[in-house]
């Protein structure tokens, strides 16, 4: 090993300073006492350099002749150079042997190369295996100061995977990781990315407020920065929260403020807000320019929302042939969508088999028995005439996975939703705000505490105590809508009904179910879509949820749904197991429509 690293390093003395020189790059060999220091002053001058793809480009030919370590270090500085200048990674065959040659020689650019591994597999649409190499990175830093940069980034690209895979409330939990180091490195431009991340995670968990707040601070702290392009990207996202929340004058004065500043790259959402604000204003000119810009250089999901757009004008001004080129362009678009989500669908599928198949053939190469190397080959093709002949199956089997997987995924969505309108998240948060005050006094007494941490604990603090506010609000709404509801008409026409001895006298009719339907819906807001959300129940099954969320007892369930008391438990067993996949009692789906 002392012989490989004084070649390098001699290499690097006589070779490379001559090339550095000759293509104009400051030479800073000179500068070194000792030839030792040789190598990591390269290092050191190629990464300042590697925003330019310029000097890496130049370097090409001789990099051929440099010791191993040198080449796999310069390919690593062209993945990073790409990475800067936001081109996308098409391919994964550059970073595969790199990644090899750190795991065996150097754990020092090992987390970086896992880091830009999970990049360039996010870049190629396979989430489960560009996750799978984010946590590598987190678990290979160690826990210095000097690896709270890298981290920022790794939990700010997990939070990103998770926000594109609808798991909302972990992408937050990821995007206050990233925050978490970027404070601690007092890098305000990466907070203020965080602060967005953040309110974007807040908005799509229909945290209105929250999501407000953040976008905010992303918004104060980019204008104080001069950042103007991220400001214009905050405040089309701030247009377009407050377009969803019908608020257009908002709306009109965050996104004038967006329009003002128009970068190539963030047209298409700008413009995708402007054209929505524009329709539901009923400026219909005004919705036709935006629109059309969009067909230009929007992306797909601009243009499918442009034909759409466009289609529904023209017909709402009685054009409607018009409408019909745009309405056939828009189903267009569905489709060039559908195949998207279908390769993206398979490719996930299939990442762990992938994943899988190249260690194998890395072992392969480092082999020396050439005959384990033919029995391994004749392997892998069984392997892959065998999987071709169970595809289908395969296929099917992990479709009904990841059906189960998002089920579940809603369902704990919505329990963390309900849960943070209960009691006992109000208890919670008096306990956080306990513990930000002790902090805050800990702090004082010390006199560590600065200005900014300051407002960040006095901030926190009044965000928790309005969030209770709103949510001892919210319960009492409900407890007053329920006890209307214990006294309306159709809760006591129930109760006689149930009194009637004549079994075809003793039904409800269809209206009754409409008007229960109507009641429990407005009483408990969304229970008919939050269920539906989480599995399609027949018409009977939907009904026995409605009598069981007003608390009718399984007999009674039983005699207004002519079924016995066997039959409503054997549904609400059923019920229970077909959504959780798991054995349960009657009275375990009970418990579950009472939490919605």
């Amino acid at each position: 090993m002392q012989v490989l690293e004084i070649q390098e390093k001699k290499y690097l003395k006589t070779h490379l300073e001559y090339q550095l020189l000759q293509y104009g790059i400051p030479t800073v060999v000179e500068s070194a006492v000792l030839v030792n220091d040789c190598l990591d002053l390269f290092i050191e001058k190629l990464q300042q350099e590697a925003k330019s793809n310029d000097y890496l480009n130049k370097l090409k030919d001789h990099i051929e002749t440099a010791p191993r370590s040198v080449q796999m270090y310069y390919q690593l500085l062209c993945i990073k150079a790409n990475d800067r200048a936001y081109i996308p990674h098409s391919s994964d065959s550059i970073i595969l042997p790199i990644l090899n040659y750190y795991k065996q020689t150097d754990d020092l650019h090992l987390p970086e190369t896992y880091y830009y591994a999970g990049r360039i597999y996010r870049d190629l649409g396979d989430a489960p295996q560009a996750l799978d190499y984010f946590n590598n990175t987190l678990d290979a830093l160690p826990s210095s100061s000097d690896s709270y940069s890298l981290k920022s980034k790794v939990y700010s690209q997990i939070g990103t995977l998770f926000l594109y895979q609808d798991i909302y409330d972990e992408a937050l939990k990821m995007f206050k990781e990233a925050f978490h180091y970027d404070l601690l490195l007092e890098d305000s431009v990466g907070m203020s990315y965080d602060l967005r991340d953040m309110a974007t995670s807040y908005r799509c968990l229909n945290q209105i407020d929250s999501a407000i707040y953040y976008y905010g601070k992303a918004n104060d702290l980019a204008l104080a920065l001069h950042q103007q392009r991220f400001v214009s990207m905050i405040q089309s996202q701030m247009a377009g929260l407050y377009i969803q929340l019908k608020k257009y004058d908002l709306a009109k004065q965050f996104l004038q403020s967006s329009l003002s500043y128009q970068h190539k790259a963030d047209k298409s959402g700008i413009f995708s807000v402007a054209a929505k604000y524009y329709h539901q204003l009923g400026t219909k000119d005004s919705a036709v320019y935006y629109y059309t810009q969009l067909l230009d250089f929007g992306t797909i999901y601009a243009k499918q929302a442009a034909h759409w757009g466009l289609a529904e004008l023209a017909i709402d001004n009685n054009h409607e042939q018009d409408a019909i080129p745009h309405l056939r362009a828009y189903m267009q678009c569905v489709d060039s969508i559908r195949k998207i989500t279908d390769r993206e669908a398979i490719r996930q599928m299939r990442s762990v088999y992938n994943y899988k198949l190249r260690e194998k053939e890395i072992a392969h190469l480092k082999s020396k028995n050439e005959q384990t190397k033919l029995i391994i080959i004749s392997l892998l093709s069984l392997c892959a005439i065998l999987a071709s002949i169970t595809f289908a199956y395969i296929q099917y089997f992990k479709l009904k996975q990841l059906q189960l997987t998002i089920r579940l995924k809603k369902i704990k969505r919505l329990k963390d939703k309900l849960y943070s309108r209960s009691v006992q998240f109000i208890e919670e948060n008096k306990r956080k705000i306990e513990e930000l005050e002790i902090m805050e006094r800990k702090f004082l007494e010390v006199d560590q505490i600065n200005t900014t941490l300051k407002e960040q604990l006095n901030a926190q603090k009044e965000l928790i105590i309005y969030t209770n506010k709103q949510i001892k609000l919210d319960l009492n709404r409900r407890e007053q809508s329920q006890a209307v509801l214990f006294k309306s008409e159709i809760y006591l026409h129930i109760q006689r009904q149930l009194k009637i001895n004549d079994r075809s006298k003793r039904m409800l009719s269809d209206e009754d179910w409409k008007e229960l339907e109507k009641l429990v819906n407005s009483t408990y807001n969304g229970f008919k879509e939050n269920l539906y959300d989480i599995y399609n129940l027949s018409l009977f099954e939907y009904r026995v949820c409605l009598l069981i969320k007003i608390n009718i007892q399984p007999i009674d369930i039983g005699k207004l749904t002519e079924h016995s008391k066997e039959s409503i438990s054997s549904t609400r067993r059923r019920l229970y197991e077909k959504v959780f996949h798991i054995k349960g009692a009657p009275k375990d789906w009970d418990d579950f429509i009472y939490s919605l």
